[in-house]
C-alpha cells in the first residue's frame, strides 16, 4: 500500500516510491537517497536525547522513550519528566506512564516509583554498527542499544549500550513495550540473539531548526530531518522481507 512519507507508519523499514517535486528529487539523490531504496522514519523518541543517569544500580542510560515517561519530583519541588532534568540535577521518580512490562524492566535499572535519581547529562545521537548472530550487520540507535538487555561472558548484565567492541554479546531482554520489541525483531535483534559490537559512530545530521519534522535515516547512517511539506511529497510503501535483506546487506556495504 503507497502513502506519503507523511503519514507512513514509524519504525518500519519503507521503499521511495516517487519524489513529487523534481527538486526535492535531486536533492535526496545528493544525500543518496533514490528511487527504489530505503529509509526508516523514526517516532517522536529521536527528536529528543537519551540521557544518563545515576540510580539504585549506578549509572545507566535511559532512551528517551523512556525518558518522556518517566516523571520525577525534584529537590526542588518541581515536577518534571526525565529527560527534562538539568545537570546534576536531583530527585526521586514519582510515577511512570508506560506499560506493567515496561515498568518492571526499568527494574533492571534501578529505576522505579520512589527511588532516587541523578540526572548526569543528555547524550549526543550516536549509531551503534552491530553484527548479529555472526550473519547480518546493522545500525542501531543509542536508543535502541540502551533497550537491549544482556551479558557477555566475563560480564555481569548490562545494557548493550555499556558493551566493549568485539565482545560477543547475548540478549536477554528487551526493555520497553510489544512496539519496541516487534521494532528490534525487524533488525534480528531479540531474547537469544548475539551481538558483537564493531564500531559506534557519531549521527549525521540534516534539519532545518525550529519546525515540525519527519526525521528519516537512511541505511548508511544519515538522518534527515524533513518538513511536513518535504514529507508530503515523498511517496513509499512498506519494505517486504527480500528488500530488507538487501538493506541490511547495503548497511554492510557502507561500513
Amino acid at each position: 500500500m503507497y502513502s506519503s512519507l507523511q503519514d507512513a507508519p514509524v519504525n518500519t523499514e519503507l521503499v521511495l516510491v516517487e519524489v513529487l517535486r523534481p527538486p526535492l528529487a535531486h536533492w535526496l539523490q545528493r544525500m543518496g537517497l533514490f528511487v527504489g531504496g530505503t529509509v526508516i522514519r523514526h517516532d517522536e523518541e529521536i527528536v529528543y536525547h537519551p540521557v544518563r543517569v545515576k540510580g539504585d544500580r549506578g549509572d545507566v542510560v535511559v532512551p528517551s522513550g523512556l525518558g518522556i515517561k518517566i516523571f520525577v519530583h525534584t529537590e526542588n519541588d518541581e515536577k518534571k519528566t526525565l529527560v527534562e532534568m538539568l545537570k546534576n540535577e536531583r530527585g526521586h521518580i514519582e510515577s511512570m506512564s508506560c506499560g506493567r512490562g515496561c515498568i518492571n524492566a526499568l527494574k533492571h535499572l534501578g529505576l522505579e516509583e520512589n527511588s532516587d535519581v541523578t540526572f548526569i547529562r543528555a547524550l549526543p545521537h550516536m549509531d551503534y554498527v552491530t553484527v548479529i548472530d555472526r550473519r547480518e550487520r546493522t545500525r542501531l540507535s543509542e536508543g535502541e542499544a540502551a533497550r537491549i538487555w544482556g551479558s557477555s561472558a566475563d560480564s555481569t548484565a548490562t545494557q548493550f549500550y555499556f558493551c566493549r567492541r568485539g565482545k560477543p554479546f547475548e540478549v536477554q531482554e528487551i526493555i520497553g513495550g510489544r512496539k519496541i520489541r516487534e521494532h528490534l525483531k525487524t533488525h534480528g535483534v531479540y531474547p537469544g540473539c548475539n551481538l558483537v559490537l564493531e564500531s559506534i559512530e557519531q549521527v549525521q545530521e540534516l534539519h532545518v531548526p525550529d519546525t515540525e519534522h519527519i526525521i528519516i535515516s537512511s541505511p548508511g547512517g544519515l538522518r534527515l530531518y524533513l518538513t511536513l511539506v518535504q514529507a508530503g511529497k515523498i511517496i513509499v510503501r512498506a519494505a517486504d522481507r527480500s528488500e530488507k535483506r538487501r538493506s541490511a546487506a547495503g548497511r554492510g556495504l557502507n561500513e
